[in-house]
């Protein structure tokens, strides 16, 4: 699957063609954590309006990190393929409906990715909101390290430059 910028184009693009969407089985977030990031945020649970404006989603992320160009507009993202991934690609995980930003390309002795670590918004472990899909990371950038290229469900992007 192809994915823009459009967050809910994306969002909606990858749950539907996605028979397990692993995003939506996260569990809820307790009370204390929905409550932490309602009051950081200023959106409520059921606002989606709001949280897509609140600017907090992966490819919003994606999108910062990528934005290139004098009109500030970010790139087309064309797909590659997994052997070329390099610092600057995006990472797609079409199970969990999720982008993110590939901060370093590990390698094998013979030179091949084996490995990515990632910068990303909103890959949280719970839900706050599960119609918009909104975790208890949103807005908050993470990190992971040594996340297995073959877990790249979705594949790589790389931005047009």
């Amino acid at each position: 699957m192809k994915c823009g910028y459009a967050l809910i184009a994306c969002l909606v693009a990858a749950l539907a063609g996605s028979q397990v969407v692993r995003a939506a089985e996260l569990p809820f977030c307790s009370n204390h954590v929905i409550n932490e990031v309602v009051a950081r945020t200023g959106c409520t649970v059921g606002d989606t309006g709001c949280w897509v404006s609140g600017g907090g989603f992966c490819t919003d992320y994606v999108e910062k990190m990528t934005r290139r160009g004098k009109n500030g507009q970010p790139p087309k993202l064309r797909p590659i393929p997994a052997s070329q991934v390099r610092k600057g690609d995006v990472a797609q995980f079409n199970a969990r409906a999720h982008m993110a930003y590939v901060e370093r390309v590990v390698r094998d002795g013979n030179g091949q990715p084996v490995a990515v670590d990632l910068s990303e918004y909103n890959y949280g472990k719970c839900l706050v909101d599960d119609q918009a899909l909104v975790t208890d990371t949103y807005k908050i950038r993470t990190t992971r390290s040594g996340v297995p290229v073959k877990s790249v469900d979705g594949g790589f992007l790389r931005p047009e430059r």
